[in-house]
């Protein structure tokens, strides 16, 4: 069991970098299999679709995302905290790697990707939406950051702002992403 358990998450992890590194379109069970010299078949036989891979990738994504920010390392933060780290997200696991966002790289492909990944997509951008405008709203009203405007609007400005900047530094470098950050901090903290 444990070995199936860790071809799995392997399988995972590939999938993962493929989709943030080349998008849905660009990869395939030859990818993968080829990374860990196995024929597509084994590939099939954990997940049978590439739909149903993707779509376990996001799942997991999104297990990770609520139990990083239930986490009382995370959730007993000052605002302040919590936005950096929420930016490090993006800028430790894939600014400096040529990554991009795994829901930005979705977005990219949503008219071509299939109905159930979409659905997966939907649910992960709200849920960073939701927990962001949430933090944005505390900070906001602990004194902490200033802005106009909503905090929905804020927090969709600042989750699609980081998307572009990571999709920007593919070309600029990573410089240009932390640049983007630190005026989304000047901007807050003003």
């Amino acid at each position: 069991m444990v070995k199936i358990e860790n071809t799995k998450r392997t399988i995972l992890n590939l999938a993962e970098s493929l989709l943030q590194d080349k998008g849905f379109n660009g990869f395939s069970y030859a990818h993968i299999s080829s990374d860990l010299g196995v024929k597509n078949a084994a590939i099939h036989y954990h997940y049978p679709t590439k739909e149903i891979l993707v779509c376990a990738v996001i799942e997991r994504y999104r297990d990770r995302f609520k139990l990083w920010i239930n986490n009382s390392r995370v959730k007993d933060l000052a605002p302040e905290k919590k936005l950096d780290w929420f930016f490090s997200i993006y800028s430790d696991f894939r600014a400096d790697n040529g990554k991009v966002c795994l829901v930005g790289s979705l977005e990219a492909e949503f008219n071509s990707i299939p109905g159930a990944v979409q659905e997966e997509v939907q649910a992960m951008h709200k849920e960073l939406l939701a927990w962001l405008q949430g933090m944005l709203k505390e900070g906001r009203d602990a004194g902490v950051f200033n802005f106009s405007g909503e905090p929905a609007n804020k927090a969709a400005l600042i989750l699609s702002s980081l998307q572009g900047a990571l999709q920007m530094a593919r070309a600029l470098g990573s410089k240009k992403f932390r640049d983007v950050i630190e005026q989304h901090k000047l901007d807050l903290l003003a």
